[in-house]
């Protein structure tokens, strides 16, 4: 006879309980009861087993690092050299579509963790970057490379992994039909990357970012206030409630960077705006409510920004190299505000989450003109436009993360590179760069 398979322990079940419960609800409002009544264990237990929820929220973000990108690591390990792009691309969805709630913990849910977790986001970013790099430099004498950063690679392919599970439609425990078809696209994204081996992969070296001095400063984006004058005064009404509604909108983001959403409370954002509790409330229901004001207000006035910017330029790379340089600069302008709209969604729960996809995909707009920039782009598939803003995103989301908003604006020529070479081919595409920057 067979021996009884051994139980989960206390330690496995209260892992299991984080993973299934942070990507049902989201890590923010996951509480030490929902843990414990899942795993059933008592509140003792869990303090036996962890410090608090964070610790276990470490341990379970490790867990599900090592189920997800250990089958990438097996896919790259098994594969000849051209070959590895697309094993370990569908290896991640093969993952994905057999623990979806481990994925997602991993890409989406790693992102609302505290100062421990994001230690540890960075720590995985920069081991993938590392082997990736490793992987690049040793292409096969007589073969082709790719000419692609590794954050841009893992952005599109996160975001292609994350779309499959869909959880802010209540679908976490149902991976979309098609991943063959959707590993099959992204592949043929990442190698239109492709340059002949041997050569200097140029989006990695330093001709990639712009000199520090030759980037210039730009005012906001979005207007700003100053509180009003007390006592009467004869302004319309309609400038006082816009006045009191931006200030509102900016405190909030400026208390979310600085605290993280899950800790910020109402007060905290009054303070800051300066406003009384019977103001806050004219204008919001709550915290939620304030925040996606916030996040959609910002995403409009950054793409028409961004909008108004492309359309000033003759060519469609100008015109790209364009918006990418007005949203550098309101990043740059506006830290917080785009802290809020492209970081702390993540925290903010399922609707933040799916208006800032929502956000992404506006931008796939401007890429349209690429598929007739010549004849080998109409092959392309679609999926380059969400796979480009995807890496594209991947690479701002990082900078303002790590707290480098300020130095986005240098990053524009290597931006624009990811936008357009997959139309124009890697070599076109950084002649053109250099003639633009």
């Amino acid at each position: 006879m067979s021996a009884n398979p051994l139980k989960p322990s206390q330690r496995e079940r209260l892992l299991a309980a984080m993973t299934h419960v942070a990507s049902s609800v989201g890590y923010t409002d996951v509480s030490i009861a929902d843990l414990t009544s899942r795993a059933r264990v008592s509140r003792q237990t869990f303090y036996e087993q962890f410090d608090d929820k964070e610790d276990l929220f470490l341990a379970a973000y490790r867990q599900s690092e090592r189920r997800v990108l250990g089958e990438l690591e097996r896919a790259i390990g098994s594969s000849d050299w051209w070959e590895t792009p697309h094993a370990a691309v569908q290896a991640i969805l093969a993952q994905t579509a057999q623990d979806p709630e481990s994925t997602w913990l991993l890409f989406v849910e790693g992102l609302a963790g505290g100062p421990r977790i994001a230690a540890e986001r960075r720590r995985v970013l920069k081991a993938f970057e590392s082997r990736t790099e490793d992987f690049l430099d040793h292409a096969p004498a007589g073969g082709m490379t790719l000419d692609i950063p590794p954050t841009a690679l893992l952005g599109a392919i996160r975001a292609a992994a994350i779309r499959s599970i869909a959880p802010w439609q209540l679908r976490i425990d149902t991976a979309t039909a098609g991943l063959p078809e959707l590993g099959e696209d992204l592949v043929a994204w990442i190698r239109s990357y492709a340059l002949p081996g041997g050569q200097a992969r140029w989006s990695s070296g330093r001709h990639a970012l712009l000199p520090a001095r030759s980037v210039s400063s730009a005012g906001p984006i979005l207007a700003r206030h100053d509180s009003l004058p007390r006592g009467r005064h004869s302004l319309p009404r309609g400038v006082v409630e816009r006045n009191r509604r931006e200030r509102i909108i900016h405190a909030t983001a400026e208390v979310i960077q600085a605290k993280g959403y899950a800790a910020v409370t109402i007060s905290d954002i009054m303070a800051a705006a300066g406003t009384g509790k019977h103001i806050f409330y004219e204008h919001f229901t709550d915290k939620r409510h304030v925040f996606a004001v916030a996040q959609q207000h910002a995403a409009q006035e950054t793409f028409t920004a961004c909008a108004r910017a492309y359309f000033s330029q003759p060519t469609w790379p100008q015109r790209i190299y364009a918006g990418l340089r007005t949203l550098t600069q309101f990043i740059a302008a506006e830290p917080a505000l785009a802290h809020l709209q492209i970081v702390a969604p993540y925290a903010a729960g399922a609707e933040a989450i799916e208006r800032a996809q929502q956000m992404m995909t506006m931008f796939t707009v401007f890429l349209e003109e690429g598929y007739s920039h010549r004849p080998q782009a109409r092959e392309l598939p679609y999926l380059c436009s969400s796979a480009i803003v995807d890496a594209v995103f991947e690479i701002l989301r990082e900078q303002i993360a790590a707290g480098q908003a300020s130095k986005l604006p240098r990053h524009v020529p290597r931006l624009a590179y990811i936008a357009i070479a997959p139309f124009t081919g890697p070599q076109a595409a950084v002649e053109l760069i250099e003639g633009l920057g």
